[in-house]
Parts: structure tokens; C-alpha cells; sequence
């Protein structure tokens, strides 16, 4: 059977022990803080209450003297309460000054404990009490004014927990662990007063169980004392696991004194020392859970961090590009019309040839760069996610391929290679289109083949397939490898090694924009290449209707 009264001895030695250890630790990590002051304060409050109800509840012969030592204990304990309110509103960093509760904290805890000390207020008598049926020495019985004591107490824990709760909301992480420390500290500590002091006392009359309530004060200081001096704190599931393994690891040792004969103290002890080995692999396997967490939580901070950076520099970027652009195609736009004036002759006739042919060269240069600055603010509109096409109605596509010929003949001419169009027998239906984008698109990619085809030519198809229009252009070209392929339109301005060797002046946009343009028509665009040599196909799906 379990000695009550012993074990009692034990946990208050145990108590005081730490207690005291505690207050020095907290004090002189930091003498000249008011924080620590008020702590230390607070733990040496804690511990002459803790002692005082000890020593109320040993003593059956002389009753008196344990009324008074009973109540001087209750008196000591509405104390505590004025340095732990602000102890906490201080730590936390509560600006406002709750200039109410700041008198009404103090004052009240001073009339409580005068009228708990020499008045029947908290305790009329002390009377002896069991714990199934064994003794545990004498036990007070509440006062009238249990009620309101009890409801001071309540008001100021729950409030500072309110505060501690509000603050651990609005809180970074690193405040956010330390700040654990005192709610986890505060809860133990409300939840077993609250039952062992509040609800058990009044359901049977008396405070037979309030010293578990009152120790429980150790857990919310010593989990208090950890956060004020600790800088870098561990994981709570750490401590919590300490905790936990170090409660069963002191009652086994007291079932082990507590043995009567050799045998129970064999094998109680050795189920004690197991119980320590596997303790100690549980907290080491704890130790390593929350270190692993925590160095995937910091990669991915890390990670978060430069990928925000990163979009912030790519958004920098696409506006710049912008901003570029069209402070180009102003000036440009300017010296087009004036060359078309010059050369149609509004300013007079040119009769020099050269400079005629060098005007023309410079038109066609001209076209050519604003092509470019149109293809790149088509890049930027459509990474910051803007509409850029403007579908309309009843489109048909002949038309556009026969001007994308006219364009691109002279330059397959120049090559010696040919470029066709083969046209189904039957009339295409009409689609619904941006012309102007599309006609960019499929330039491009017809473009494209010319431009990467030395034998051969280029071949424009028409098809009908699953009520889609079906645009194939198929050249007898260098071809596609097959790791190119996977990102053929996905990035810009890069191009496949064998397309730099071919064409060494070569954007690396142009598939990207014509990618873009035939999904903005809700269509698809793909290639197809057996490799390296043996020419390349592209096909481009669009709707109908």
C-alpha cells in the first residue's frame, strides 16, 4: 500500500529542491532585470506558500497551530499573484497600462490575505482526512469567502492567459516557441487548481486535495524560467517528453524505497532501470524527430525566400522590358513614317539610287526591329498574364496563309528550297481568331522551318479532324532532338545547340510566342521529330465555329 505521507515528504523536498535551484538560476542570469526580479520574486512566494500548507497538514495533535499555518498559506498564495500578473504583462510586452486592474490586482490580493489569515475567510477549521481509507494527515475546511478567493484567483490566471493567447496569434515563430513555454505552463497550472482546489474541495467539503493543485505551480515556473533564460529553446514536444518520462521515472524510484522485502526491491528496481534506458531512447528519438523538422523547415524557408525573391526580379524584369519597349516603338514608329513619306515621295523625288537602295535596306530594317519589340512586349503582356489576342468571328485561314507566302517565298528563294501549300478539295469552315496574332504565330513557325532547312523546302498543310481545323507545317530540315523537344516551347530566348551551329542569329522566341498566341486561342501546338537529320513537323489544333 502506498505511504501517502511519504510520498509527500518526497514531492515537497523535490519541489523545494527545484524551486529554489530555479530562483537563483533566474536571478543572477540577469540581476538588474525587473523581469527576473519579479520571477524570483514569484518563486520564493510559491515556495514559502507550497511549505506553509505542508506543514499545515502533518501535525493531528495540535490543530490550532495548523489553522493558522493553513491560512497563512492561503494568505501567501493570493500574494503570488500580484508579481505574477506583472511579471506577464511586462514580459509579454503589453503596452496598454490596464491602469483598473493595476490597483485592483494588488489592493484586493492585500484584503484577501489579511482576511484569509485572521479570519475564518478561506479556512474555518482543520479536520483529519483519508485517501481511500489511508490516512494523509489533516486537511482544512473552506470558509465562506472560498468563493470569492477562488474567483480573484480564476479572474487573474485566466486573463493573463487571455493576453498570452492573443500575443502567440499575432507572434513570428521564434516568439511563437517561447511564448508555448508559458502557455503550457499556465494551463497545467490553472487546470489542477481548478480541479484538485476548486471543484474537488467544494464537492467534498474540504481541501483534501489541494496539495496536488499547489505543486503544480513548479510546472508553470519552471517552464517560465526556461523561456526568460534559455535563448534557444527546444522544440515543447521535448520538454513535455522530459517531463513526462521524469514523473514515471520518480514514482517507480518511490515504489522501488517504498519495497519490503529483497525480491520486490530486484525486480522493482530492474523494471526501474529499464524504464530509464527506454526513457532515455524515447527523448533522444524526440531530439532527432524535431531536429530533422526543423532543418526541413529552415530549407524551406530559405527555399520560400529565394523564390520570392526570385519572382520579385522576374517581375522587375517584365516591366522593365516593357517600360523598354515602348519607349522604342514611339521613336521607331516615327521613323517608319517618315521613311515611307521619304520614299513615296512627299519630300520630293530621289534621284540618287544608292541612297534610294540604302533607305530601303533601312526600312526593312526598321520593320525587322519593330517585329522584335512586338514580340517582346507580346513576352511580357503574357507573363504578367494579360489578355494580348482579341478573338473575333468568322476568320478564315486561307487568306492568312497566302500573305505568310507572300512574306516568306523570297527568303525560301534565297535558300533554294521550296515552300507549299497543299489545300484540301472541300471549303474550310471559318474560326474564330485574333488575325493579326495568328498570322505572327504561324509566320513564326513557317519561319522557323525555312530558317533550319538547307534541302528540301517547307510544306504548309490544311486538315479537318475532329471538327478542329488542323494546320501541319513539315520540313525536310536539321530536325529535333529528342531532349529539345520536351522544351521546345516552354523557354525563351534559348535554342537547342545543333539551331545556334545552323543559324547563329537566332532570338529563341519565336516558337515561345507562337506557343503563347495558340493557346490564347484555345487551341494546342506541338512538334514532332525522329532527331537529329531528319526534319521536324509541327502541328497547330484549332477550334472551329
Amino acid at each position: 500500500m502506498i505511504n501517502f505521507l511519504f510520498l509527500n515528504k518526497i514531492l515537497i523536498v523535490l519541489v523545494l529542491t527545484f524551486g529554489i535551484y530555479l530562483a537563483f538560476w533566474v536571478y543572477f542570469a540577469n540581476r538588474r532585470s525587473k523581469t527576473n526580479q519579479l520571477f524570483a520574486l514569484m518563486m520564493l512566494l510559491a515556495l514559502f506558500w507550497i511549505t506553509l500548507c505542508y506543514l499545515s497538514g502533518i501535525s493531528t495533535e495540535n490543530l490550532e497551530l495548523s489553522l493558522l499555518l493553513g491560512r497563512l498559506a492561503y494568505g501567501i498564495a493570493i500574494l503570488f499573484f500580484i508579481p505574477f500578473y506583472f511579471f506577464f504583462i511586462r514580459f509579454i510586452g503589453e503596452k496598454r497600462e490596464f491602469l483598473f486592474l493595476k490597483i485592483l490586482i494588488p489592493s484586493g490580493s492585500l484584503i484577501i490575505f489579511f482576511l484569509s489569515v485572521f479570519t475564518d475567510f478561506m479556512a474555518k477549521e482543520m479536520v483529519p482526512a483519508t485517501f481511500v481509507g489511508v490516512p494523509i494527515g489533516v486537511v482544512p475546511v473552506l470558509g465562506r469567502g472560498s468563493f470569492i478567493y477562488f474567483g480573484f484567483v480564476f479572474f487573474v490566471a485566466v486573463f493573463v492567459l487571455f493576453l498570452l493567447i492573443k500575443r502567440y496569434l499575432k507572434s513570428l515563430k521564434i516568439e511563437k516557441i517561447k511564448l508555448q513555454y508559458f502557455l503550457f505552463g499556465i494551463l497545467i497550472f490553472v487546470i489542477a487548481n481548478l480541479v484538485f482546489n476548486v471543484i474537488l474541495a467544494f464537492w467534498q467539503r474540504d481541501a483534501r486535495y489541494y496539495q496536488i493543485g499547489n505543486y503544480s505551480v513548479i510546472f508553470l515556473l519552471g517552464f517560465t524560467a526556461y523561456a526568460i533564460v534559455k535563448r534557444e529553446l527546444f522544440d515543447i514536444k521535448v520538454v513535455l517528453t522530459q517531463i513526462l518520462v521524469g514523473a514515471i521515472a520518480i514514482l517507480l524510484l518511490v515504489n522501488v524505497i517504498g519495497s519490503e522485502t529483497l525480491f520486490e526491491y530486484i525486480w522493482k528496481g530492474a523494471l526501474f532501470g529499464v524504464f530509464l534506458i527506454f526513457g532515455w531512447l524515447l527523448i533522444k528519438s524526440v531530439l532527432k524527430e524535431i531536429k530533422y523538422r526543423e532543418e526541413i523547415r529552415k530549407a524551406y524557408e530559405v527555399e520560400k525566400k529565394a523564390h520570392k525573391e526570385l519572382k520579385k526580379l522576374d517581375e522587375a524584369k517584365t516591366q522593365f522590358m516593357m517600360a523598354t519597349q515602348h519607349h522604342l516603338r514611339t521613336p521607331l514608329t516615327s521613323m517608319r513614317g517618315y521613311l515611307d513619306l521619304i520614299l513615296g515621295g512627299s519630300y520630293g523625288k530621289l534621284r540618287n539610287k544608292k541612297i534610294k537602295e540604302k533607305l530601303k535596306r533601312l526600312e526593312i530594317s526598321s520593320k525587322r526591329l519593330a517585329k522584335v519589340i512586338n514580340e517582346l512586349l507580346d513576352i511580357s503582356q503574357f507573363q504578367l498574364g494579360k489578355e494580348v489576342v482579341n478573338l473575333q468571328p468568322n476568320i478564315q485561314i486561307e487568306p492568312i496563309l497566302k500573305e505568310i507566302m507572300e512574306e516568306l517565298i523570297p527568303e525560301a528563294e534565297k535558300k533554294k528550297i521550296y515552300l507549299k501549300l497543299e489545300k484540301p478539295g472541300k471549303k474550310l469552315p471559318s474560326i474564330k481568331a485574333d488575325l493579326e496574332k495568328l498570322k505572327v504565330a504561324l509566320t513564326n513557325i513557317v519561319d522557323n522551318g525555312i530558317k533550319y532547312t538547307d534541302k528540301g523546302g517547307v510544306t504548309i498543310k490544311l486538315k479537318i479532324e475532329n471538327y478542329k481545323l488542323k494546320i501541319v507545317i513539315e520540313d525536310t530540315g536539321m530536325g529535333i532532338d529528342k531532349e529539345e523537344l520536351k522544351a521546345l516551347f516552354i523557354r525563351t530566348f534559348e535554342r537547342g545547340e545543333q539551331a545556334k551551329k545552323v543559324y547563329t542569329t537566332g532570338r529563341g522566341i519565336g516558337l515561345y510566342i507562337a506557343s503563347q498566341i495558340i493557346e490564347a486561342h484555345n487551341g494546342k501546338i506541338w512538334a514532332e521529330s525522329e532527331g537529329i537529320g531528319k526534319g521536324s513537323v509541327f502541328y497547330v489544333e484549332l477550334p472551329v465555329g
